[in-house]
């Protein structure tokens, strides 16, 4: 791969912005709003929800129409991507609000109960469950919608010394997240009891840890998040204007998005206009050329033995309103003659596998996705007579003097691609 040096020029991006801060701070109203500001009145907002479903209080009421995702435990890092690549995949989504992003750390499943459950001793225990985190947040990092994250708050505790003249004390207030996330944010919001930003130096009333920005923004972002006032749709739109008045690079924006798969690539397509999909048709064996390495990249890290049973499924189904016109052949051409897709993704087996199966439904717009439930094991019956019980064995004996052991069949290729959707015929076959 060659280097290329070009002009610095401020070009279009997705934002990264968290909101963290105590209970009833204002988080998920705030979110809301800004994220409407952000995409207009006729942009697509998806919630990711793993607050038992307190978004909904809020439906009709703040933000317009937005779609709903109920996200219930285990909140493993594997799954936090399946739920955001349901709406990646479903197309057409310009924000995605993750509330909260917290439970990936510290809730049932999360980075700390992995590091708690494992059985490797020392700081080793935490070399897997990191590992999984920080994939989830390269994902999210590369996503080409922007991405609201909110997080809870509490006081941090640190330690001065060991042994007998150990001291523990406060290091202050602090996400509850890994400590380098807020670091990859565009923008970062402290938010007050008040439920307005928090604009707090750290030996004033509320002791915030030092080393971690209450706000943090672009100087031109900051203007527009003033003290003593609320994030309001306003807030939002103000940080829209500021990036659309930068370069829009179609062409480097479809190569990065091209970079996660194919089904990536179709969900960001709806979301361009019809002059910048004209704009990428000299590009698109390049493209096709990404997205195939892509996908062949991310089944083969399924298939590593040394990778975390979880995972997920880039097959769902896309709904794009009509508007995926010049990918209505798409890449299913190409994914015809590649190798099997990555089986469904299957919750890690546990010693008390859940009765029922767990639904990750979109309330509005998206399909549904159904993660299946284990498999029941048959009980024998309770009773057996002496004679069936004899002619069970003998039966028994039979069988494994001949028994030939048999591989497992394997699922057809054809079973596991996607379903082709129907060519729109007024529409260039780009792909």
């Amino acid at each position: 791969m060659t280097f290329e040096i070009k002009p610095a020029v401020r070009i279009f991006q997705p934002v990264l912005i968290s909101f963290w801060g105590g209970s009833s701070s204002g988080k998920t109203y705030s979110a809301l709003l800004l994220a409407r500001g952000l995409v207009g009145p006729h942009g697509k907002i998806g919630v990711i929800d793993t607050e038992n479903r307190r978004a909904l209080f809020y439906a009709g009421k703040v933000g317009g129409q937005w779609d709903h995702l109920d996200f219930q435990p285990p909140f493993t890092p594997e799954r936090y991507v399946e739920a955001f690549k349901t709406f990646e995949n479903a197309g057409g989504y310009n924000c995605v609000i993750i509330d909260s992003a917290s439970h990936v750390w510290e809730g049932e499943g999360g980075i700390l109960d992995q590091a708690d459950k494992s059985t490797t001793i020392g700081l080793s225990k935490w070399a897997k469950p990191k590992m999984a985190l920080k994939r989830m947040i390269n994902t999210l990092l590369r996503s080409g919608c922007h991405v609201i994250f909110c997080l809870r708050a509490k006081m941090g505790v640190a330690q001065d010394g060991r042994g007998r003249d150990a001291k523990i004390y406060s290091s202050g207030l602090e996400p509850i997240m890994e400590k380098n996330l807020i670091f990859e944010m565009t923008v970062s919001i402290l938010f007050g009891p008040d439920h307005k930003p928090l604009f707090q130096s750290a030996g004033e009333r509320y002791f915030v840890n030092p080393i971690i920005p209450a706000i943090k923004a672009p100087e031109e972002i900051l203007k527009a998040i003033r003290p003593g006032e609320y994030i309001t749709e306003a807030t939002g739109k103000a940080i829209a204007d500021w990036l659309n008045s930068a370069s829009r690079d179609v062409p480097g924006e479809a190569r990065r998005v091209a970079g996660r798969g194919y089904a990536a690539f179709k969900g960001w397509w709806p979301t361009l206009t019809p002059e910048e999909k004209a704009s990428l048709q000299d590009i698109v064996p390049e493209l096709r050329e990404i997205a195939t390495k892509a996908d062949e990249a991310a089944m083969a890290e399924d298939e590593d033995p040394l990778v975390d049973a979880g995972g997920y499924h880039d097959d769902a189904p896309t709904a794009d309103d009509g508007q995926n016109d010049a990918l209505s052949n798409g890449f299913e051409s190409v994914l015809a003659h590649e190798p099997e897709l990555p089986p469904a993704f299957q919750p890690q087996a546990t010693a008390q596998p859940p009765a029922a199966q767990t639904t990750i439904p979109l309330a509005t717009t998206a399909t549904p996705v159904r993660l299946p439930p284990a498999q029941a094991t048959a009980q024998p019956p309770a009773t057996q007579t002496a004679q069936s019980a004899q002619r069970a064995a003998t039966q028994r004996s039979a069988s494994a003097a001949s028994a030939v052991t048999s591989p497992p069949r394997r699922a057809s290729a054809a079973s596991a691609k996607p379903t082709a959707q129907t060519a729109d015929p007024s529409a260039p076959n780009l792909f």
